[in-house]
């Protein structure tokens, strides 16, 4: 008889960690990435992206935030990132519920061949909402403003 040994995490856990990364690398490599269909459920906050002929439209959802506390982004690597942050009151409070988190909120993707220069961005009622003009950008940080 000829059978796999199966493997103890609990008894090898260097090496443990080392196939469970590999699991997880193999994983996102899939064409059909089963892990990217829930990354969205494990994120900060929820996106959605519509990709149109000329652009893609993001939506965020971002409640209880102004658009002063957010920040979007598009760096020489083609990330586009949306960040957000909520911090905690100056003053420690005596909480009888504490459900909202606090800190750094962030979402970024991979995106190529858009116009930098006609990104805009509108934010009302808790909505970010994101035109990404496609074109080939340029090869800089840029921080947009939110009208």
């Amino acid at each position: 008889m000829f059978r796999m040994m199966p493997f103890n995490i609990k008894d090898n856990a260097e090496r443990g960690r080392e196939v469970l990364e590999r699991v997880l690398d193999f994983a996102m490599d899939q064409p059909f990435n089963p892990v990217g269909r829930v990354s969205g459920a494990l994120a900060d906050f929820r996106v959605d992206v519509v990709d149109t002929e000329d652009r893609y439209e993001v939506f965020a959802e971002l409640p209880g935030f102004t658009k002063e506390e957010i920040m979007i982004s598009y760096d020489e690597n083609k990330h586009f990132s949306i960040s957000a942050e909520r911090l905690e009151p100056e003053m420690p409070l005596k909480y009888l519920c504490h459900e909202r988190r606090t800190g750094k909120f962030e979402r970024s993707f991979y995106v190529d061949d858009i116009d930098q220069e006609q990104v805009s961005a509108t934010f009302e009622n808790g909505v970010l909402h994101v035109l990404l003009p496609k074109k080939i950008g340029r090869k800089d940080r840029t921080v947009f403003d939110i009208g």
